[in-house]
């Protein structure tokens, strides 16, 4: 059982790897003159609605273990969306008083989020729906 879960622990940390540099690669070229976390914003907004297509799709397609999609969405996903970097970099437009740009980046972040998860949904149930019409 140790055995077992030693295997998955380590292709999470594979997935958490790179998943952590991609994330660290696009603050690189979304870095702001003005300090706005476009990078942070980029990562969890793409994470959103890449995160339906990933799990329910692939996984229904490719008949994906339910492991596969753990280590894709927990492992890559996970470490490339960034919770954490979202609370520290709202903390830091509060502290250094941009109200504006801390208004803009919560409203994206959380509505357009939220809506990139609605629109993935969307995506992977006509993507479905086509599959099954071709046949595939």
């Amino acid at each position: 059982m140790i055995k077992k879960h030693g295997k998955i622990f380590l292709l999470l940390l594979v997935g958490a790897f790179i998943g952590s540099d991609l994330r660290y690669a696009e603050s690189l070229i979304f870095k702001t003159s003005s300090g706005f976390p476009l990078g942070t914003l980029v990562a969890n907004l793409s994470g959103a609605l890449i995160l339906p297509f990933l799990i329910h799709y692939l996984q229904d397609r490719f008949h994906l273990s339910s492991k596969v999609i753990l280590i894709l969405s927990t492992g890559l996903l996970g470490s490339y969306t960034t919770f954490s970097t979202f609370t520290a970099d709202s903390y830091r437009l509060y502290q250094s008083g941009q109200w504006l740009s801390l208004l803009i980046y919560l409203t994206l972040t959380l509505v357009g989020g939220f809506g990139l998860a609605l629109l993935g949904n969307y995506w992977v149930a006509s993507q479905a729906f086509n599959d099954y019409v071709k046949g595939k």
